[in-house]
């Protein structure tokens, strides 16, 4: 895609020389006036000149648009085309959040300024030579003045990029953390005012945004000086050019009309100088921006699976597997071996932070292991969870995720699954009834992270959501938050169909009432094993630790 973007960058670049070239025929006018038209004293002569002059800016004027046209088309397909892209490959991936929106934002750069004009004065500057050669032609001396400016333009581009790369790479890094404290202040803002945050959270975020404050003040000072240093420059060889001009003129050297001729290629040479000091942090910007999407990591390979799940037997296999938050020194989970059959229901157990939810999320797909394996039929769960197809494992996480669409779609998971598959997954989760009591129905709206609906409701849009397209296992974290115990009971039944029914399933919980579905339980502490076996066991062992704790509390 970017390859693609550069031949358009390519094509603009000729019709940037076609422009240039095109530029010359005002001075050559300039000059043809003052010696031949004025002196001969011929309107026909004037006629024709004219004519092949305006004829030249008006190609100028179209070939201009035309290469605006192809740079805006270029930056439009390639935000759409390759965000896309982006977007899919990195969460088939599982790139961490924080870089798909680094991802996002350097794309955001690169189409903002292959869009504005800010790539025109590159694209402008390589035919400067022509300009200067121009006025070297028509004297030396006009040369000598015009290259004179031309290098000191350069020397400011220069400074300008060493000046400004400091404060720019602050105040971009400070303005993104105290931008986003002020998305989270506003999107929780009733609970944050219930919490009493108010008041210490805006100091929070002054505190962040005061250093972006800074670095946007040295940035714009240093940016200002470039800029009035670069407009002295352009101002001052203008006026030597019309002294130097004139003294020719006096002397005989040359004619008036190289005088008018030579400030218009001066300034011809010396515009896209000048606005590179201006567009050089734009520059400096999409550059790096270029440089993160040319790293971009490969296609991500996934299996082919069916749309009705045929080619997933269901083995799982968990093997030595360890896993690190990326902001924890100590593993959530430490060397887990878990073999599950199809069809078997798996009860995770243990205190709080003994890693259930980590566990569960590992089987689901939702979190690759640091080290060791987890795989489902020989391959990569979360491989097989990122397919074309339905995902064979469904996953109901303790916090649902949903998404700004509808109830429909969320269930879908965007896809083009017709209502009727949409209902028959919410009456095999047990849910039609509350999803069908809803003011639109299926159709009703979701807002970001779930807004407009209960609590209650978006547990049910998830738990649907799990069941669409006949997984072969369903991963359920702490499915009873939120239950009254005739809700409870209804989901009893549901999983106990479900198991009927062959599919596999893996409950975090500890709710007796849904441990009493499992086979296996295995018991976290640690994030390690602490036992494994099957239910029956575990219930008798902890039925005579009950018995045993309530004996030695009646002796005391």
């Amino acid at each position: 895609m970017l390859k693609q973007v550069r031949r358009a960058l390519a094509v603009a670049f000729v019709f940037s020389g076609c422009v240039n070239i095109l530029m010359l025929a005002t001075p050559l006018y300039t000059l043809q006036v003052f010696q031949s038209v004025v002196p001969l004293g011929s309107l026909e002569t004037l006629l024709l000149l004219t004519l092949i002059t305006a004829a030249a800016i008006l190609a100028s004027a179209l070939i201009e648009m035309a290469r605006d046209t192809v740079l805006l088309r270029a930056a439009l397909w390639l935000d759409h085309e390759l965000g896309a892209h982006m977007l899919e490959n990195g969460l088939r991936l599982g790139v961490p959040a924080h870089d798909l929106r680094a991802d996002q934002r350097a794309l955001e750069q690169i189409k903002t300024f292959v869009a504005s004009g800010a790539v025109g004065p590159l694209f402008d500057a390589p035919w400067i030579p022509i300009f200067l050669l121009a006025l070297v032609v028509l004297n030396p001396m006009l040369g000598i003045v015009a290259a004179s400016a031309a290098a000191l333009l350069l020397l400011a581009i220069l400074a300008s990029g060493r000046l400004t790369a400091r404060p720019q790479a602050e105040s971009a890094k400070a303005g993104e953390r105290s931008g986003q404290l002020w998305r989270t202040a506003a999107s929780n803002g009733l609970a944050v005012g219930a919490l009493g945050l108010t008041r210490g959270l805006s100091r929070h975020w002054e505190q962040a945004n005061r250093a972006h404050v800074a670095a946007s003040y040295s940035l714009g000072k240093r940016a200002s000086f470039a800029r009035a240093f670069a407009r002295a420059v352009r101002i001052g060889s203008q006026i030597a050019v019309y002294g130097v001009g004139a003294w020719l003129v006096i002397r005989g050297e040359v004619e008036p009309g190289v005088l008018v001729a030579s400030a218009i290629l001066l300034a011809r040479a010396l515009a896209p100088l000048e606005q590179l000091v201006h567009g050089v942090r734009q520059a400096r910007a999409a550059l790096v921006a270029y440089r993160r999407l040319k790293a971009l990591p490969a296609d991500a390979v996934v299996p082919g699976i069916s749309d009705a799940g045929a080619d997933v037997v269901g083995d799982i296999a968990l093997v030595d597997v360890t896993f690190y938050h990326p902001t924890r020194r100590v593993p959530a989970l430490r060397g887990i071996s878990l073999q599950l059959a199809p069809g078997e229901c798996l009860g995770i157990v243990g205190p709080n932070g003994s890693g259930k939810s980590t566990l569960a999320a590992l089987l689901a797909g939702a979190l690759g292991p640091t080290s060791g394996a987890a795989d489902l039929d020989g391959i990569a769960i979360a491989k097989w969870q990122r397919g074309d197809g339905p995902p064979p494992i469904g996953y109901m996480p303790d916090d649902p995720v949903l998404i700004e669409g509808s109830v429909h779609d969320n269930i879908a998971r965007f896809s083009d699954a017709s209502l009727v598959s949409v209902a028959q997954a919410a009456m095999r989760a047990g849910v039609h009834d509350i999803l069908h009591k809803l003011a639109q129905g299926y159709d009703t709206s979701v807002g970001a992270g779930g807004s407009g609906l209960a609590l209650r409701e978006r547990r049910a849009v998830a738990l649907a959501r799990a069941l669409h397209g006949a997984p072969r296992w369903v991963v359920l974290d702490e499915p009873e938050l939120g239950l009254d115990g005739a809700s409870l009971k209804r989901l009893g039944g549901v999983l106990a169909d479900m198991k009927a029914a062959g599919v596999g399933l893996v409950i975090a919980t500890q709710d007796p009432r849904l441990l009493a579905l499992t086979d296996t339980i295995v018991v976290l502490n640690g994030g390690q094993v602490q036992t494994l076996a099957p239910a029956g066991e575990f219930a008798r062992a902890s039925t005579a630790r009950r018995a045993e704790a309530q004996t030695h509390a009646g002796l005391h």
